[in-house]
């Protein structure tokens, strides 16, 4: 008999196979660059736990006076340092979506490891744009430089459509170009008033 999973569990599965040491290097390696200094060496998350490294990172893209923040092994002190940096990611200049930020057990408690990687990914572009002089790269995949349009792809329409994206259909005889209608199709050679494609 097949064992039963509840769906919670299935997704933190999931989101834990995302956590990979390959991510947690890059990541580890970013942070190391843009303070100038190395973190605790060990697990990511460990490293960061008491919350210094990632406001001293917010202090780097914040205009003065930045971040109060202490260094401290309590835990409600590590816990204040990381809803610093999360409030940080929140206003401007960084403006970071809910989506992209993590809550503070996310990474307090290792609840969710993944969710912490992609706050710092999206951090990392947005402290790259604010700042390049000191956030000199970003994590994770890069922005192509010349990415396709749906417009622009495809064989049929050698690239050609309307305002509206509708394919541009060439009447016989004629350089004008104009969108495709249901009384321009199924063959339909006159003014409108012939057959009808049935679409």
């Amino acid at each position: 008999m097949a064992s039963v999973t509840s769906l919670d569990q299935d997704m933190r599965n999931l989101r834990l196979g995302r956590y990979t040491p390959q991510a947690a290097n890059e990541t580890r390696q970013w942070i190391e660059e843009s303070l100038g200094r190395s973190i605790p060496p060990g697990d990511l998350l460990d490293a960061l736990k008491d919350g210094v490294a990632l406001c001293e990172l917010a202090n780097n893209v914040l205009p003065p006076p930045g971040i109060k923040f202490k260094k401290s092994g309590m835990p409600f002190i590590q816990m204040e340092n990381i809803s610093h940096f999360l409030r940080a990611c929140e206003m401007p200049p960084l403006n970071m979506p809910a989506h992209d930020r993590f809550l503070t057990v996310d990474l307090f408690e290792s609840k969710d490891p993944a969710q912490v990687l992609q706050c710092l990914g999206a951090f990392s572009r947005q402290a790259h744009a604010v700042k390049p002089t000191v956030f000199r790269s970003t994590i994770g995949p890069k922005k192509a430089a010349n990415p396709l349009s749906p417009n622009g792809t495809g064989s049929g329409m050698n690239g050609r459509s309307s305002m509206y994206g509708a394919p541009v259909s060439q009447t016989r005889g004629s350089d004008r170009m104009r969108p495709m209608s249901p009384a321009r199709t199924g063959g339909s050679t006159g003014s409108g008033s012939g057959s009808v494609s049935s679409w």
